[in-house]
């Protein structure tokens, strides 16, 4: 297999540097950046998997170390917040304390907004007309990718598509998103 020549500009999302993409895939600027965004979606995976276990049990009370795996706060916080009588606790012994859920989900939000807007995906109407929309040969020759490259992007990235006769389109704006500021040959 030969080797790619495009060459995307892109944003990391994780340090904020611009990098040259080789790949329609790529979205972080090194190896580096990829691991810890990937350990952050574990992180906050694994928060969610416990919350949602403590939910559907309906206790309302959670040992401190279930308490330090859910919320951002170290175990210091927490005891200080029990000894000022911030959040309701139920001690068992010395080291078998429990904090309520409700009183920390109060203090300490899961999720911030702007995670939550980002997840919320919308849905787009495309205008399919053949003047909005650039033919897959036109996308090759205008970007230098091969057709069958351009058919791979396509289903990849989930892009809408026409046929009309034997001419297949796709909407000009979303290509353009694709295939980002890459200089196209006119």
């Amino acid at each position: 297999m030969g080797k790619s020549t495009l060459q995307i500009p892109r944003v990391c999302p994780q340090c904020g540097c611009t990098f040259l993409a080789k790949t329609v895939k790529t979205v972080y600027c090194c190896a580096e950046c990829n691991w810890t965004a990937r350990n952050e979606k574990r992180k906050q995976e694994r928060k969610q998997k416990v919350l949602d276990t403590i939910k559907a049990t309906g206790t309302e009370y959670v040992s401190i170390t279930q308490a330090l795996e859910i919320f951002t706060t170290s175990r210091n916080t927490l005891h200080r917040l029990i000894k000022s009588k911030r959040i309701h606790c139920s001690i068992i012994s010395p080291k078998r304390i429990f904090v309520c859920v409700k009183d920390l989900e109060t203090l300490f939000p899961l999720l911030p907004e702007s995670l939550v807007k980002a997840n919320a995906k919308q849905s787009h109407i495309f205008d399919m007309h053949p003047d909005h929309c650039y033919t897959i040969g036109e996308i090759s020759q205008r970007f230098q990718i091969t057709e069958c490259s351009v058919y791979k992007h396509i289903r990849q990235f989930s892009i809408p598509t026409r046929q009309v006769g034997r001419f297949v389109y796709a909407p000009k704006t979303e290509i353009d998103k694709l295939y980002g500021n890459k200089k196209s040959k006119k």
